[in-house]
This record gives structure tokens, C-alpha cells and sequence, in this order.
């Protein structure tokens, strides 16, 4: 497998005037052979950054690249989509929806449909199975094999256990860790669930209305969270394990129309310009990722602990 990189990635929809900057400037590495877990709420611009990988978001600015090179089709990255309820065609067998994938010219189609469902868990004889007779975890898991048909270099998993019932995420992911292991496969992980990106994740990103917030290896950001919005989440999916579920911040994210100038994240910061006085930097200047003990875009990353403004 191979890098994946984006260079000052923006995606923006709609006129000059009216539209949205959905993704802002993001510089975002997935290492060769690692997994990077990308988090964040919904709507931070998390799935607009894998589809523009793909093709299937128009990049305004920046440069999206593999080994160097700009992606100028889809096959070197291939996407596994949330939903496989919708992702396969429900009157194509599994093994003609995989072989659909697979390079022009291949002459073994049908051998290498049967190793394609053995490698991601499945009997071979599935393939002349239609999805309706899958399970929604197996369904997932020929969407895997699916995309790897098209030997990609690069796997981008949006948000892929979403959509499955908890007892069968567990399932999907030790499928995920299992085949990086086996193939030294390139993937960006797309999820808004702590806990899923830190079982598979080597490096992870956090997201923030359309930019990265904070970044590194998975259990330095895990277990030193340099930026407010990071230890929020952190702290969210903790309630969330023991059934005391609690909202990021008291406030709803700004409108993505019209972010807040400086920070994007201090009108919702429990230790930002509305809490702590004296911190009026954070409305006026956007703070650069650089000077922490790894990539956090706050000023007071390396000077503040979490503290609730209600406690």
C-alpha cells in the first residue's frame, strides 16, 4: 500500500457569496501500511474530505495526493461507504458486484472473487448470494472485499460501523485490524466514535468545522489530548460507556455559513474568551497547530486542563 496525503485540502459548495467552505485548509498525512482515525461531530467536514479522495467532491484548493503523485482517478483510493444496505446493487450477485470492481482484463475473475471473501471472512459459495440474503455485517464485509477488488492503495472507511448493530461492529473491526495486519493496507477510518478509532487507529486526527483541530499518534493524542474540543469528546465517550450520555460543550457548533473568526471552537470552549477572562486572542487570531507536544491548534493547548465552566 502507500501514502495518502492532502496538502491544504478545501472543498467548498455553492457561489462565492452564499456557498460553504465544508472542508478549510486541511493537511492531513495517512502513512504508508498505517490506519488514521479521522473523528469528529457530524458535519465537521469528516466525509465531505473522503469524497473529495474519491472524486466525489469538487477540491477548490489544495492537492490530494498518493506516493507524490496527484490522484487523477479513483482506483488508486477506493471508498468503503456507512451504509451497505445501499452500497451494493440489490440485483447483482455478491461475486458480480465484486468482480465489477476488479481491473479490466483479469482473466481469474471467479477464483479471485472466492479469495476475496475468504480474505474478509466469508464462505466463497456466498458469491452467488444477493445482498437481501446478507446480513448487514456481511454485507459490510463484502463492501470491504469490493473495494479491495480494485487493489487500491489507499482504503478510506467511512464511518463503516455506523450503521451495523453493536454486537456486530466488534465483528467488522477485528475484520479492519485483521486485514492491515495481513496486507499492510493504507486506510483513513472515518468515524464520530472515540472509542472505534482508538481499537484500530495508529495515528488519529480530530476535526472541526472543515479544519484539523489536533493530530498525532493515537495514544499521545488518547492519552495527553492537547486541544479543548479533543478532551471534550474523550470526555463524552466516557459518559457515553457508562450510559450518562453528554453533549459536546453547552452550546451547538457555530453555522458552517459563517465560522467564528480566530478559533472556530471558542464560542463552545470550557476554558475559551467566554469562560476564562483574558483569553481575547481566541477570538481574533486563528491559532496555528505548532508548539505543543504534537499538532494542536490552540493557543493555551499546552497551558490549560479541561475545566467545566458549570462546576
Amino acid at each position: 500500500m502507500s501514502e495518502l496525503r492532502f496538502e491544504g485540502v478545501s472543498v467548498r459548495y455553492g457561489s462565492r457569496r452564499r456557498g460553504t467552505t465544508a472542508v478549510d485548509g486541511v493537511d492531513l498525512t495517512v502513512p504508508d501500511g498505517a490506519i488514521v482515525g479521522l473523528v469528529g461531530e457530524s458535519g465537521s467536514g469528516k466525509s465531505t474530505l473522503a469524497r473529495a479522495a474519491v472524486g466525489l467532491a469538487p477540491v477548490a484548493a489544495g492537492r490530494i495526493l498518493v506516493d507524490g503523485a496527484p490522484v487523477r482517478r479513483p482506483g488508486p483510493v477506493q471508498m468503503v461507504f456507512q451504509d451497505p444496505y445501499s452500497a451494493l446493487d440489490p440485483r447483482m450477485t455478491i461475486g458480480a458486484s465484486i468482480a465489477e470492481a476488479m481491473p479490466r482484463g483479469r482473466t481469474d475473475r471467479h477464483a479471485e472473487v472466492a479469495r476475496l471473501l475468504t480474505q474478509v471472512g466469508l464462505a466463497a459459495d456466498r458469491a452467488g448470494m444477493r445482498p437481501a440474503q446478507l446480513s448487514g455485517g456481511q454485507r459490510q464485509r463484502v463492501a470491504l472485499a469490493r473495494a479491495l477488488a480494485a487493489r487500491p492503495e489507499v482504503i478510506i472507511a467511512d464511518e463503516i460501523t455506523s450503521a451495523l448493530d453493536v454486537s456486530v461492529q466488534g465483528t467488522v473491526l477485528n475484520l479492519v485490524r485483521d486485514l492491515r495486519q495481513r496486507t499492510g493496507l493504507s486506510m483513513l477510518f472515518i468515524s464520530h466514535d472515540l472509542a472505534v478509532v482508538r481499537y484500530v487507529s495508529d495515528f488519529i486526527a480530530v476535526m472541526y468545522l472543515g479544519r484539523i483541530v489536533e493530530s498525532g499518534p493515537a495514544e499521545d493524542v488518547l492519552a495527553d489530548p492537547q486541544h479543548p474540543y479533543t478532551r471534550e469528546l474523550l470526555a463524552a465517550a466516557a459518559a457515553a460507556e457508562v450510559s450518562e450520555p453528554d453533549a459536546v460543550a453547552d452550546a451547538e457548533p457555530a453555522d458552517p455559513h459563517h465560522p467564528p473568526a480566530g478559533c472556530r471552537f471558542h464560542p463552545r470552549c470550557p476554558v475559551g474568551p467566554l469562560v476564562v477572562p483574558g483569553r481575547d486572542v481566541c477570538r481574533d487570531t486563528e491559532p496555528t497547530p505548532a508548539g505543543h507536544r504534537h499538532a494542536a491548534a490552540c493557543h493555551f493547548a499546552a497551558t490549560t486542563t479541561l475545566v467545566r465552566s458549570d462546576s
